[in-house]
């Protein structure tokens, strides 16, 4: 009875050191206490053999398992994360109330490009026209904004004339080069018929 009290106060006092101390080192504890028991044992039954040796069985049995302890410790662990997407949690709420704004502000943004590329595109159009008819008075003048700005497939008419005016007059330019060039060449051809002349 007193052997077994000692050795459940023995198994109490290391469980409660156990809490303190590293995995490893109680396992060298162990090791070391098992081997001390062992010298313990051969030193006593040599010299001493009447005595009786404490029962071993609860050492043994904190030993396997804490090698069941350690090898749980050594497994990998598997962590999972989960990410939920709710309008409920302020932060999104906010967040993509902020998008829809910035997204709403980038259309409005882009619209008013467009809208000045337009104006820009419709002021070369009337330059262009302008200078296709050589003169224009002002009352033509606010007649041709009223049509950029009421009917755009007269627009349309207006940019098939100005782009068969401008590729007529580069059509003239190019005819009146060719035409340059030729005269230069027939004058430098006389001018070399005349020296020839000269020589003979």
């Amino acid at each position: 009875m007193y052997q077994s009290n000692n050795t459940t106060r023995y198994h109490y006092n290391i469980t409660e050191k156990m809490k303190n101390i590293d995995v490893n080192e109680i396992y060298t504890l162990f090791e070391e206490i098992r081997e001390l028991v062992k010298a313990g044992n051969r030193n006593n039954t040599a010299s001493q053999p009447e005595i009786e040796l404490p029962d071993l069985s609860a050492i043994d049995e904190l030993s396997y398992k804490l090698d069941e302890v350690i090898g749980e410790i050594r497994k990998p662990v598997r962590t999972e994360h989960h990410h939920i997407f709710s309008i409920a949690s302020s932060k999104i709420f906010y967040g993509m109330i902020g998008l829809c704004i910035m997204c709403l502000f980038l259309f409005f943004i882009v619209f008013q490009q467009r809208k000045e590329i337009t104006a820009c595109k419709d002021n070369d159009l009337k330059y262009r026209y302008i200078q296709m008819q050589g003169e224009i008075t002002p009352v033509e003048v606010i007649a041709l904004d009223s049509v950029f700005e009421d009917r755009r497939d007269s627009v349309r008419m207006i940019r098939k004339q100005v782009k068969q005016h401008e590729k007529a007059v580069i059509e003239n330019v190019k005819r009146l080069e060719r035409a340059r060039l030729k005269e230069q060449e027939a004058g430098r051809l006389k001018r070399d018929a005349k020296d020839l002349k000269r020589r003979k």
